[in-house]
């Protein structure tokens, strides 16, 4: 029989089981709507700092494809030069010198107004009212003299010197700074080319074209446009300049920009942060020592990153209160719970107490109905799902994961992951939880994890858990399988390299004065997308298309291919052909990017002139435009039946000569600055 102590006892642990075990649940459903709160945030804040960034990234996207089309201006370069150098008008020097500024002037102005620099003539405001100063478009000379200025500029030989030094070294030089009058400027710079036939300097460029805004009016206005989820929220551009981080733009509390830095080795500033690692949700305090909720995002080509802020408190005011009502509330229910326990066990004896008892028994067998279901649903999934705590201890395993480490869910409980993981998936698990908890946020990795003899692939995601009961800095691991993927994969993408090679081959022996043109125009094309700054999914789509450009002409007769004399009207339009024929041998494959696109445009012009569909400029891609310029560079760089080869200085001249008409000027100067560095192009044959 047992004794009335040993029945209090196993009373006392029975409840004291019942309230862990509440609470533990409990824990873990609010760290859950904690989580499920700031990922919300996290999407609100990116929104709003994507679309400032976007704005920011197209002003300066805008501005230097028009700054390079006004520094290539064939006239601004041949005018620059005379008034730079011994006149050469039937003036005299004097009367030279006197129209090529003048003519410079009158272009810079229409530059100025078509593309936002300073105020416009068609805009002026009052004469009483102050103008706006340093902004606008200047040229110096190659000594740096200020030749020709927009009204407005003053100081800049004194000003801006340095910069105007770095461009005319060969640099585009993009920078924030003061201007004469203290105020912030987005100043830019690029070296404007010498002209053909200008002796010993040729390679020296002519000077300098400087450009400036007036930051309060065309840069900061878009750190505060768009959507904004709190009014207390704020927007930052910063820069990493050596070991601070500078504050570009102005802030909440009045200072001015660029005057406030703040040490990059503390690590604990919001703003530290998002130049360290961007992209990322953070929650620590700004330089205003508030806490702040901050998303970043970097601005692409420049040592910028924005910064989107809102005040953490207030942004998470309602659902702290929500979640401190919820815990509450379970509390309350937990502790109710616990007290018709201790109820149904003082009054057994009773009525009341067996039906309290029963009551109790019958929760408890739902309670235990819904666990065995969630085991069942959670041992039934191909997913390996594994709970690791902060020593590295298993706290939760599935049956899938049991079955993948050769042992059960009840001897990997407790253990660590190197008593109870195979060796091989040890190591790559390890990392990626020290990765998570180091860094923060999810991770994700592909795992090598040998089942039997078959090794299996798996998409391994690292999830941070801030605290489960009594337990804090969990991760929670969940593997799948994807070997068969990953195997398909494979499969398709060596088909199609296959496939590549072997139509590359037959284009090859179909026209003899072609082989190789398929490799030499691939390679010309990735050193132009490189130069143009594609990114490598486009360069990889751009090679591909290159590749498979002249596929059509297998089915061009070959004495059409190698005929030495002139073609008939009727021939050239067989000949024009094959860039349909090749989309229409292409037409079945699935490629990964707008291979067809890109290929269909290969003899496209920018003046509509081109073939098979006259497209014009504005519909023609640059990966269409690279391609035509790299088609008709390898060309001329290999003999034909009706000509010789020409050297790679005659094919850069030849192409110079249809720069605007038939090929896009940006590649066209894209080729001349690589074609310096690339002198084994001369050696094909």
């Amino acid at each position: 029989m047992i004794s009335p102590r040993a029945s209090v006892a196993a009373a006392t642990a029975l409840l004291a089981a019942l309230l862990g075990v509440g609470a533990f649940l409990i824990n873990g459903y609010i760290a859950e709507e904690k989580q499920r709160d700031l990922l919300q945030w996290e999407t609100r804040l990116g929104l709003v700092a994507d679309t400032k960034a976007d704005a920011i990234t197209r002003l300066l996207r805008n501005d230097r494809r028009n700054l390079e089309e006004l520094a290539a201006n064939a006239s601004l370069r041949f005018y620059l030069w005379q008034a730079a150098g011994p006149g050469q008008a039937s003036g005299g020097p004097a009367a030279a010198e006197a129209g090529s500024v003048g003519y410079l002037r009158n272009l810079l102005l229409a530059a100025a107004d078509r593309d936002g620099f300073g105020v416009s003539s068609s805009a002026r405001l009052p004469a009483n009212v102050p103008q706006p100063r340093s902004a606008g478009l200047a040229i110096l000379d190659a000594s740096l003299k200020p030749l020709v200025a927009t009204p407005g500029l003053f100081d800049l030989a004194a000003t801006y010197s340095g910069i105007a030094q770095r461009a005319l070294a060969g640099q585009r030089v993009v920078e924030l700074m003061t201007d004469p009058e203290d105020q912030p400027v987005l100043v830019q710079a690029l070296p404007i080319a010498t002209v053909s036939g200008a002796g010993a300097d040729a390679a020296r460029p002519l000077g300098v074209l400087l450009a400036i805004r007036a930051a309060a009016t065309d840069l900061y206005p878009l750190l505060t446009r768009g959507p904004d989820f709190a009014e207390d929220s704020e927007s930052l551009l910063l820069e990493k300049r050596g070991d601070e981080v500078l504050l570009l733009s102005p802030t909440r509390d009045g200072s001015r920009p660029l005057r406030r830095s703040l040490p990059l080795a503390n690590g604990e500033l919001a703003e530290v942060a998002a130049v360290a690692t961007p992209g990322r949700l953070v929650s620590l305090d700004n330089y205003r020592g508030e806490r702040v909720l901050q998303v970043s995002r970097p601005i692409t080509g420049q040592p910028w990153v924005l910064a989107q802020q809102t005040n953490a408190s207030q942004a998470l005011s309602l659902a702290d209160e929500r979640r401190r009502f919820l815990l509450v509330a379970l509390s309350l229910l937990l502790f109710s719970v616990a007290a018709v326990a201790v109820a149904a066990w003082r009054h057994g004896s009773g009525v009341r107490a067996r039906h309290l008892a029963e009551e109790l028994s019958d929760k408890a067998g739902r309670l235990q109905r819904q666990t065995d279901r969630l085991h069942t649903i959670t041992d039934s999934l191909d997913a390996l799902t594994l709970l690791v705590a902060a020593d590295n201890r298993l706290l939760f395993a599935n049956q899938a994961a049991a079955s993948a480490a050769g042992t059960t869910i009840k001897a990997m409980l407790g253990g660590t992951l190197a008593g109870v993981l195979p060796q091989p998936v040890q190591a790559a698990l390890g990392e990626g939880i020290d990765q998570v908890r180091q860094h923060g946020g999810a991770a994700h990795r592909l795992v090598q994890w040998p089942l039997g003899d078959q090794p299996r692939t798996f998409h391994a995601s690292f999830i941070p858990v801030d605290r489960i009961g009594e337990e804090r800095d969990l991760v929670l691991l969940v593997l799948s399988d994807v070997s068969e993927i990953q195997q398909a994969n494979e499969r398709n993408t060596d088909m199609l390299r296959r496939l590549v090679l072997t139509l590359v081959s037959v284009v090859d022996r179909h026209d003899p004065y072609s082989a190789n043109h398929a490799q030499r125009m691939t390679e010309v094309a990735d050193a132009l997308a490189r130069e143009l700054d594609f990114s490598d999914q486009e360069r990889s789509t751009l090679n591909l298309a290159a590749s498979l450009a002249n596929i059509g002409k297998i089915m061009i007769p070959v004495g059409l291919l190698t005929r030495a004399g002139p073609l008939t009207p009727e021939e050239q339009e067989t000949l024009h052909q094959h860039v349909d024929f090749g989309l229409e041998l292409l037409r079945g494959l699935q490629f990964d990017g707008p291979v067809m696109d890109i290929i269909a445009q290969k003899q496209e012009r920018p003046d509509g002139r081109g073939y098979p569909r006259g497209l014009g400029a504005d519909r023609i891609t640059l990966a269409g435009q690279v391609l035509a310029v790299a088609n008709a560079f390898v060309a001329l760089l290999s003999p034909r039946a009706y000509r010789q080869q020409l050297s790679i200085q005659g094919a850069l001249d030849e192409l110079m000569r249809g720069a605007g008409s038939q090929f896009d000027r940006r590649v066209i100067a894209a080729l001349f600055h690589v074609a310096e560095n690339r002198r084994d192009w001369s050696q094909w044959t």
